[in-house]
């Protein structure tokens, strides 16, 4: 998705054209590309190492540790991360580092010490200690299906109004999906033919018809994002020259760029707000697939740099500073804070994420509709503590059979949205109509079967 929704001529045409493929290309970390045109099948997910089922028993008791265990990690001189090698801090440090003036990281936080399920038990409650009521039932609600069930989802088309896709999803099945996902990825462009602007409001409406709702972010260039250029902002990293500050291993306050994230938060943090106001809790997935392809990031948030910091901590510096300021600063309290970096060493520490997701469009599905097994098991592992996971875009549907049968256990799943077509198209830019990806008898399978939860079927929180 670009910069969208000029008439369909010259540039604006191609701007319209990528926004009709999946987000991002899906899968980071591994050797995924993201598509580049309407025709153009979704990269294939992470290329992972094959592993054995587990069961998950997910403990409802509460841990303050956010530390990696290190009680079995290697002593390594150096950790490789996206391809570089990177000292070992020899101070405090549980993450990144900065130390005599070079960056480091913690031995038990080198991927390559990070292969086993985590062991610190679950927390009880959200990582946000002032979560509002609602948001803790929620996430005790989740917490209580993790293992059992799984929500079914369907993300918005964003930037076509006139589609409704959980209309569509109940065309097909007879059912609405339990969660709606939403992106504020047009807010803050001005011109008359910017659609996608009300997403707020349509999840306003979804909440009050009983359903759940999940926010991305497909955040534009802060540079030009308040400014009058904001219509020609881009959120790919080929599209801008916007890098996150960074100086001696904290967020650079004193720069342009700094004043510019805070300005793009706060934009963001009014739309939040109206959430909160209409009592609306988010399952909030900002800077997402944000390790891109082997760590070099498709969107800005996780560009190679032109420093010496890694990519990787910068991102996971930016995260912390979201956190805190929509938290502590804004005081929104309505959040259930989503992780989708997709490598262990872009993950920011176990105090500021409550659930863990990844995106698969997995080409070699063939419509198999497998349980991804493998990506769910890796993603399991960038925790110490254990944390819920879902499946947070998707173009196949993993059958509930096979989810339960392998105990791949994605908390959710999240169809993408179709193109810019009438309904029953079968496309490759269609996610959920036609027949593309998923048969219509898989569609009602999946919204039919009993380890699948629709709107209908959520308590009232």
């Amino acid at each position: 998705m670009n910069n969208l929704l000029r008439p369909f001529t010259g540039a604006a045409y191609l701007s319209i054209a990528l926004a009709l493929t999946a987000c991002g290309g899906g899968g980071g970390g591994g050797s995924s590309t993201p598509a580049s045109t309407p025709a153009s099948k979704p990269a294939s997910s992470t290329a992972l190492s094959s592993i054995a089922p587990s069961s998950i028993a997910p403990s409802s008791t509460s841990s303050s540790s956010s530390k990696l265990s290190s009680s079995s990690a290697a002593s390594l001189a150096k950790c490789t991360v996206d391809g570089k090698q990177w000292n070992i801090c020899t101070g405090e440090s549980t993450n990144w580092g900065f130390e005599n003036g070079q960056y480091c990281i913690a031995q038990q936080f080198c991927p390559a010490n990070r292969t086993s399920l985590p062991i610190a038990a679950m927390r009880a409650v959200p990582v946000d200690a002032n979560a509002t009521a609602k948001t803790q039932a929620i996430y005790t609600y989740l917490k209580s299906i993790w293992g059992q069930k799984t929500l079914s989802g369907q993300q918005d088309l964003t930037w076509k109004d006139s589609i409704d896709m959980a209309g569509r999803v109940f065309t097909d099945t007879g059912k609405y999906p339990a969660i709606m996902g939403y992106d504020f990825m047009n807010y803050g462009m001005t011109a008359s033919w910017a659609e996608g602007v009300k997403q707020t409001e349509e999840a306003i409406d979804y909440a009050n018809k009983g359903g759940l709702v999940t926010f991305s972010w497909h955040w534009r260039d802060p540079a030009l994002l308040n400014t009058t250029s904001a219509n020609d902002a881009q959120f790919y990293t080929k599209d801008t020259n916007f890098q996150i500050p960074v100086k001696d291993g904290a967020l650079d306050t004193g720069s342009a760029a700094y004043a510019q994230i805070n300005a793009g938060i706060d934009l963001i943090a009014v739309e939040l707000k109206k959430l909160n106001d209409a009592g609306v809790s988010v399952l909030w997935r900002p800077l997402h697939e944000a390790s891109g392809n082997n760590g070099d990031g498709w969107f800005w948030w996780g560009r190679i740099r032109t420093d010496s910091a890694p990519q990787s901590f910068a991102k996971i510096l930016l995260w912390r500073h979201m956190y805190d300021r929509l938290t502590n600063h804004h005081g929104l309290h309505n959040l259930l804070w989503v992780w989708n970096g997709q490598n262990a060493a872009w993950y920011p520490g176990d105090e500021y994420v409550d659930i863990i997701s990844h995106d698969i469009y997995d080409s070699s599905d063939n419509k198999m509709y497998k349980s991804q097994l493998a990506t769910y098991t890796q993603a399991r592992k960038y925790p110490a503590e254990n944390k819920m996971v879902a499946l947070s875009e998707n173009s196949y549907i993993p059958d509930p059979d096979k989810i339960a049968t392998d105990g791949a256990w994605w908390l959710w799943f999240m169809v993408w949205n179709d193109s810019d077509t009438a309904a029953g198209v079968t496309s490759s830019g269609n996610f959920w109509t036609g027949e593309y990806y998923n048969t219509n008898a898989h569609k009602t399978k999946v919204y039919n079967h009993n380890n699948v939860i629709t709107r209908d079927e959520l308590p009232a929180f």
